[in-house]
C-alpha cells in the first residue's frame, strides 16, 4: 500500500499556469495531478543528480561538511 500524499500549495505565474493548463488538456489530466507529477519528477531527478555528485566527490577524496580536502585536489594545488 502506498503512503498517503502530502498537500502542498503553490502559486504560479499566469504564463506558467497557462502552460500547465495546456499540457494538462493535452494529457487529459487535472492541473493539480499534472503539477504533482511534474514536481515529483523534478524533485526526485534533482536529488538523484545530487546523490551522484556526492558519490563522485567522495570517490575523488573530498569529504566533510567543512570542506576538508583529502584527495588529489589537496595535493600540490596552487
Amino acid at each position: 500500500m502506498s503512503e498517503p500524499l502530502k498537500s502542498v500549495h503553490v502559486r504560479l505565474s499566469p504564463q506558467a499556469h497557462r502552460v500547465l493548463s495546456a499540457i494538462a488538456d493535452i494529457e487529459e489530466k487535472e492541473n493539480a495531478e499534472l503539477a504533482r507529477l511534474m514536481l515529483e519528477e523534478l524533485l526526485l531527478g534533482r536529488v538523484h543528480t545530487l546523490m551522484l555528485a556526492a558519490e563522485s566527490y567522495k570517490r575523488l577524496g573530498f569529504s566533510g561538511i567543512s570542506g576538508d580536502l583529502k584527495g588529489p585536489a589537496s595535493e600540490g594545488g596552487s
